[in-house]
């Protein structure tokens, strides 16, 4: 009896890339669409060629480049104090921009403040007036040297309480804002509110949450401004997150605004969302708390005072924090960090983020008397 056997089919390989496929200039522009947005993987492939080198540079590919991936990363930190701004890269080698590509020139004088930095813009204040400012637009383009429209929204308090005796209970201080439009080079009539006590105690450090750029204030409150209704509010913090250095408002988990906060002696970092009801009551949710030894994957135990939340990074969604004299990033959602650099200087944090590519630039924003 004869035995049949089945043969099998050889595997094919794929075929090959045709060499002209490559030669199409749309495809290799979807292709480069399609890397990283991490500064490494666009420069590499710009030095391909001369005609890779073209196709990475062109004006219209890089803003679909911005457009397409919206969200840039951490590049670096600017250092702040009065009369002083330097940049400092927190990529990883061989990948760290060199500080003098973000160098301001002139340099800052001696009695300018370095506010805000936000969406590849630095606002510089000129050192004459009693304010506090924040930058925020819609619809950006992150590292364009033509920059889209933008906002700055200016804080300036009005306190005269000098000749108000202890027992003027009825005494608020008042913060009036306004805000500038790059649009129509105006600007807005001024905003007021009331906040509750004597004096105004407003942290350097805005965060913007859709439209909504906030401060902390006189604890246990916050300030808000809603850049579209052109509404400046007063409202309260959760119970705990009062010290303005183990306190940061951030984005919460459902997109709203939220509060992370050092707490206790070890310390633990809490994450709170605030939530509002169908009556528009808001009441503050905590969503997590966890060492924060644990998550720096710290050896010692941290010492009371010896941690402080420096800022936070909107568009990764983590914060910056200083233990003992090394500055961390966490990322909040998946909770790892990152050691950035060493520092034992007093200075104030301005994270950077932007889609770093060949003609990047930096546009400085100055406040100045009229």
């Amino acid at each position: 009896m004869a035995s049949s056997s089945s043969r099998r089919p050889r595997p094919t390989s794929p075929s090959p890339v045709s060499a002209h496929q490559l030669e199409d200039d749309n495809l290799l522009h979807e292709i480069m669409l399609r890397l990283p947005p991490q500064p490494p993987y666009l420069l590499r492939a710009s030095i391909v060629s001369k005609r890779w080198r073209r196709l990475a540079t062109d004006p219209k590919f890089l803003r679909r480049f911005r457009i397409h991936h919206r969200k840039p990363p951490l590049l670096g930190v600017f250092s702040c104090t009065c009369g002083h701004i330097s940049f400092r890269s927190t990529l990883d080698p061989p990948f760290r921009i060199p500080p003098e590509l973000f160098s301001l020139s002139p340099p800052i004088r001696s009695n300018q403040m370095c506010l805000d930095v936000r969406h590849g813009r630095v606002l510089i204040d000129d050192g004459m007036w009693d304010r506090w400012g924040g930058a925020g637009d819609q619809g950006h383009v992150h590292g364009a040297c033509h920059p889209s429209p933008f906002k700055v929204v200016v804080i300036i308090s009005d306190e005269h309480d000098d000749d108000l005796s202890d027992e003027d209970d009825d005494y608020k201080p008042v913060v009036l804002a306004s805000v500038y439009s790059s649009e129509t080079g105006m600007w807005s009539d001024l905003i007021s509110t009331t906040i509750p006590g004597r004096g105004i105690n407003l942290s350097l450090r805005s965060t913007l949450v859709g439209n909504t750029l906030s401060w902390l204030v006189n604890s246990p409150f916050m300030l808000e401004f809603d850049l579209e209704a052109q509404i400046l509010a007063v409202t309260r913090r959760p119970r705990g997150a009062h010290r303005g250095d183990k306190v940061q408002i951030i984005q919460a988990e459902d997109g709203g605004i939220g509060i992370a906060a050092l707490s206790g002696s070890g310390p633990s970092l809490q994450m709170w969302d605030r939530k509002v009801d169908s009556h528009g009551l808001a009441t503050w949710v905590l969503r997590k708390s966890l060492e924060l030894q644990n998550i720096l994957g710290l050896e010692s135990r941290i010492e009371k005072g010896k941690s402080s939340i420096l800022h936070y990074v909107e568009d990764v969604k983590a914060i910056l924090l200083q233990v003992r004299s090394s500055v961390y990033m966490v990322q909040l959602e998946s909770l790892q960090s990152k050691k950035l650099f060493k520092s034992s200087q007093k200075c104030i944090y301005r994270p950077f983020t932007s889609l770093y590519t060949e003609g990047n630039c930096l546009l400085i924003l100055t406040l100045q008397d009229s």
